[in-house]
């Protein structure tokens, strides 16, 4: 924020550029200026206050109610290329796929949980590996009718050293291998599949997840790494972190050459050794039911940041690279990928993709950015007498001077400029939108003594 003294008494206080975005660490009575006290469904990363991220419609989920979504690829030997195929696992427990018809069930194929999905190369074949935490293995070459497996009851699973290891249900300390080449094969036996046990201070198992050629073990309070290429014999485990705050598995994913987990404290960055914090601003609540996919270098995080609610309540888009972040207050209860498109899933089955529209799907979002509490150093009475602000969108600015707060209905269109004329010795501003397109850019308040 920039600031302009000016004649008898007078100072204009400027934000060039709304990039501080807020930090929920700090009472918003020390925040800096230019820090805001609360973003929501605004996106800050350009400078100016354009639409976040919402959810946008795809007409092709109109009408499903889904639990999960997947894209499965194969090769057509047939058609000489390879083939995708959009699926999903309903709330009634079938499963779809997308045809030129529209959508089919999948017969044969039910899931009482939530399902994760895998494609892998079988015998030659394309094939998608689906798995729940309350039933069995299905797997589909596209072509022939799916079939049940017999493996164990699936909580996460990773390929690796053409192996699958996965965490199960029930089985909190153990990870489960199958047999070298063959996913489908879970017969515990010196030559094919089985277990093994980690039993230490780190807690149950939550995410097996494959990243720098071995197969990194997420756990409650920490992170063990297991070598599991080659002879059983071969296989060997190593404890390389211990989490200060209990760790959530659905948060945690593999991300470029991190990992980024998903704490009760926050994130962290964990390269396979060590982990440092990231995101320092944004204050987590207790998220058990967290959910992440990573895509064109960001991770998005559906999880919880107040306390009161009893689920994901906010969408978290966080850019690795340049630290950059955007808080949307959507209760997504999953985040998938279809190829390289990120889609969420809402508690009550509606799908859609995510993208910068500002709205859920086709219902604009209200977009909120509120200042901290401002006494500009001085605890005498300040009368905000002006404020401009450029904005192609119509917006409701907000000033409250201690108890005394006043809207204003602000219409699109350029420089606009409004005359509050209430004082109080700390100030409060505010922005909202109720509609998509708003661009709101260089505020200025001024700030006239007594």
């Amino acid at each position: 924020m920039s600031i302009v003294r000016l004649p008898r008494g007078g100072t204009r206080r400027m934000i060039n550029k709304f990039t501080a975005n807020t930090d929920m660490r700090f009472d918003d009575s020390v925040l800096a200026e230019g820090t805001a006290a609360r973003v929501e469904n605004f996106d800050v990363t350009g400078g100016a206050l354009t639409d976040g991220w919402g959810i946008s419609s795809d007409p092709k989920f109109d009408g499903v109610s889904a639990t999960s979504l997947w894209r499965f690829t194969r090769y057509d030997y047939d058609a000489g290329a390879y083939v995708h195929t959009d699926m999903y696992a309903g709330t009634d427990g079938k499963a779809y796929y997308m045809s030129s018809e529209g959508w089919q069930e999948l017969p044969g194929v039910t899931f009482t949980s939530p399902p994760s999905a895998m494609c892998y190369r079988l015998y030659g074949d394309d094939c998608v590996i689906m798995t729940s935490p309350t039933d069995k293995m299905y797997v589909w070459d596209g072509v022939s009718p799916p079939r049940k497996v017999d493996s164990p009851l699936i909580t996460s699973m990773a390929m690796s050293g053409e192996r699958m290891f996965a965490t199960t249900s029930g089985e909190s300390n153990a990870v489960y291998f199958s047999d070298d080449l063959d996913p489908t094969e879970w017969t515990a036996s010196p030559s094919a599949g089985g277990f093994v046990q980690l039993l230490d201070e780190r807690g149950k198992l939550l995410k097996a997840l494959d990243f720098l050629g071995y197969v990194y073990l997420v756990r409650e309070y920490g992170v063990s790494r297991l070598y599991g290429t080659g002879d059983q014999s071969a296989f060997s485990a190593a404890n390389l972190y211990v989490a200060g705050g209990g760790l959530y598995g659905g948060g945690t994913i593999v991300c470029g050459d991190v990992i980024i987990m998903t704490g009760a404290d926050g994130l962290y960055a964990f390269d396979g050794y060590s982990a440092s914090r990231k995101l320092r601003a944004v204050r987590l609540a207790p998220s058990p039911d967290a959910s992440a996919v990573y895509a064109d270098g960001k991770y998005y995080l559906a999880a919880r940041t107040s306390e009161e609610s009893e689920g994901n309540d906010t969408l978290i888009v966080f850019d690795i690279d340049d630290g950059t972040f955007s808080l949307s207050r959507i209760p997504v209860t999953r985040l998938c990928k279809l190829g390289g498109e990120v889609y969420a899933i809402l508690s009550d089955g509606r799908a859609g993709k995510v993208e910068r529209c500002g709205a859920l799907l086709g219902e604009p979002l209200v977009k909120l950015w509120e200042s901290g509490a401002l006494d500009y150093g001085t605890p005498a009475i300040k009368t905000v007498s002006e404020v401009t602000l450029r904005t192609s969108g119509n917006v409701t600015l907000v000033v409250e001077c201690d108890e005394k707060r006043k809207e204003f209905a602000v219409s699109g269109g350029g420089t606009r400029r409004v005359r509050p004329a209430i004082g109080g010795r700390v100030v409060r501003l505010g922005i909202k939108s109720a509609e998509t397109g708003a661009r709101i850019s260089r505020l200025c308040c001024l700030i006239r003594s007594g």
